[in-house]
């Protein structure tokens, strides 16, 4: 009889223990191990091609949210098909910096969301005056910003961060420590994963610095629209001038005139731009009046826009701006 009570008083217990995880599970922040599924979206392409590498060997599903014909993130209007996603999705993951305010009261329309916010850090850091760098603090020390949206009211900051390396890795831990902690069941998982990708970014840094090393003041561009300043600069380019979108189509002569001017006076005969603005009406003017070429680089938000393939040994942002590397060389040395 006494065995019979101490096999019930066990059991007992056991189902005590077994209500209360499940009752973290629902109500926490914590994933079930491989039986619970997870819906990760992505707010555009640059983020989903981060996340599809941390994400790598998990049961989770991962979804894009934008298409991938879009052009200008700002320009971007939610469809019906992109409320459904958000609506389905256990997590969003966001560039931040202002990227996507074109989502913010469709995915408060999910109470359960948690959103991961990539550029966390790095806007910290550019709106305390710091420089942006990589942690090299393990993944596990750092709880991340994952848990709620706050908005910024910091005024404009160029948002393209992604198209930074050093920027990008900073993203990368960011994406991570928040997948870690709202599936810690796979933490392990995305800490390998982040870490060499991380490190792929780390070496592709260290080789396009070499490559452009000692160039100097040679190294100079107009670029249109801003996108490209940060991975620019990473190089030690020199951005003399960025054509606004509003001067697209419509310069004036007084803008031509300023813009030929200041490319003769810095030497500048290097363009860059995106392959939906190469043809743009005042690119053709300023090649008319001046000797300069258009050299057309990716800014990844499109999916494999370029036709560039990785294999599944490499991770495609790395082949991708190995390419705008290859560009800007050949630029350098016509």
């Amino acid at each position: 009889m006494k065995k019979k009570n101490v096999i019930i008083t066990i059991c007992i217990l056991i189902y005590i223990l077994f209500i209360g995880y499940k009752y973290q599970v629902r109500h926490g922040n914590v994933v079930e191990d491989s039986d619970e599924s997870l819906t990760v979206v992505t707010s555009f392409y640059p983020m989903y091609m981060h996340t599809k590498e941390i994400m790598k060997n998990t049961p989770h599903t991962l979804v894009n949210m934008a298409s991938q014909t879009v052009g200008c993130l700002h320009d971007y209007q939610l469809t019906v098909q992109d409320a459904k996603k958000l609506y389905d999705a256990d997590v969003l993951v966001t560039n931040g910096l202002g990227s996507e305010n074109f989502i913010e009261k469709a995915y408060k329309q999910n109470q359960d969301l948690k959103i991961i916010e990539a550029s966390h850090e790095i806007e910290q850091q550019l709106f305390a005056g710091e420089d942006v760098h990589t942690s090299e603090e393990d993944l596990h020390e750092e709880e991340a910003h994952s848990h709620h949206h706050h908005n910024h009211d910091h005024g404009t900051v160029n948002d393209h961060i992604w198209l930074s390396i050093e920027g990008s890795i900073m993203q990368i831990e960011e994406i991570a420590k928040g997948l870690m902690a709202i599936d810690p069941a796979y933490a392990k998982v995305y800490q390998e994963n982040a870490t060499a990708y991380m490190n792929a970014l780390r070496e592709l840094e260290q080789t396009v610095k070499e490559d452009f090393k000692g160039e100097g003041e040679n190294l100079k561009v107009v670029s249109v629209h801003d996108a490209f300043t940060y991975m620019l600069e990473d190089l030690g380019i020199d951005v003399v001038e960025t054509i606004p979108e509003g001067s697209y189509e419509n310069a004036s002569a007084k803008q031509i005139e300023h813009l030929v001017e200041h490319m003769q006076e810095e030497n500048v005969q290097v363009i860059v731009t995106e392959a939906k603005n190469q043809d743009l009406a005042i690119l053709k003017m300023l090649q008319n009046e001046m000797p300069c070429q258009i050299y057309v680089i990716d800014a990844f938000v499109n999916g494999q826009e370029s036709g560039i393939q990785s294999s599944i040994e490499e991770f495609e942002y790395v082949v991708r701006m190995k390419k705008n590397i290859e560009i800007l060389k050949e630029a350098f040395n016509e």
